[in-house]
């Protein structure tokens, strides 16, 4: 063989593996933007105008796997629950720590907001001044003055009941809080 040759065989290599670099490059950037969005969901007093969005988290890839999850042993449609990922320590007493991923049941005609009781833990949807992204707080009960309103409540450091701010309208609650994501 001869000296040219040889090199436009490497040279012919190398471009080869390198296209074939940049395609997975560009393939596994474009993979990673499908990849859907947990948002955080708000566990605590909020304490300053930073905290005025709630930004989404990536969605573990091992909650990707299906429209189906497995809790207490029985299996769920995810498709009527909406997935959150807990940033706060303000619902520990009731065994959601920072960082948990929770499913909150969906409010659709089969399950209305009828069925919220006192101590259901509620993921709400706010959207104002003070705060945009979900909370979950826990019920305490409706308003007495406002049936369309709920009284709500969530823990401080020490785990005492500190009451919410202000009532939260019945119409931007989403769902119910019912199980916590464990692999």
């Amino acid at each position: 063989m001869e000296i040219g040759s040889i090199e436009s065989i490497i040279t012919i290599v190398f471009i080869v593996v390198f296209l074939a670099l940049i395609s997975y490059i560009v393939a596994s950037s474009i993979s990673a933007q499908k990849v859907p969005r947990l948002p955080k969901v708000e566990t605590g007093h909020i304490v300053g105008a930073n905290d005025i969005e709630s930004n989404p988290v990536a969605i573990d890839k091992i909650l990707l796997r299906g429209k189906k999850f497995v809790a207490k042993g029985k299996r769920y449609d995810a498709s009527g629950y909406i997935l959150v990922r807990a940033d706060g320590n303000s619902m520990k007493r009731r065994g959601i720590n920072n960082g948990d991923i929770v499913y909150a049941r969906k409010f659709d005609e089969t399950f209305g907001k009828e069925n919220i009781q006192p101590n259901d833990i509620l993921l709400i949807y706010l959207n104002d001044e003070r705060y945009k992204g979900y909370k979950i707080r826990v019920c305490r009960g409706y308003n007495p003055k406002d049936k369309k309103e709920l009284e709500t409540y969530y823990y401080d450091g020490d785990g005492n009941e500190r009451t919410s701010s202000k009532n939260h309208k019945l119409e931007l609650v989403q769902g119910i809080v019912k199980y916590k994501y464990s692999e």
